[in-house]
């Protein structure tokens, strides 16, 4: 559940409570002309956040390009079969 914003071609923004049940809508209708409105997308409130969280909202969803030799590396693990003796013979 939670506040959604919407932008009415004639009457501006307008915010709804919309429960979650009723799905995600990118639309609603305005409570004063009724026209069908859409959903304006805003971010969200960080302005008291941590700075390291408010840093993850500002980037947003994009993903960052990582080079390969950039990568983090992985140390080779050998596997033990004393785990699973079952499978030592085969």
């Amino acid at each position: 559940m939670g506040f959604y914003t919407f932008l009415c071609r004639d009457c501006g923004e307008f915010t709804e409570w919309q429960h979650s049940s009723s799905g995600q809508k990118n639309y609603s209708f305005c409570p004063k002309c009724e026209e069908e409105s859409l959903r304006v997308f805003k971010p969200a409130q960080v302005f008291k956040m941590d700075g390291g969280l408010k840093k993850r909202f500002e980037r947003g969803m994009e993903p960052r390009v990582v080079k390969k030799d950039e990568m983090p590396q992985k140390s080779a693990r050998r596997k033990s079969m004393a785990n699973r003796p079952w499978q030592v013979g085969h």
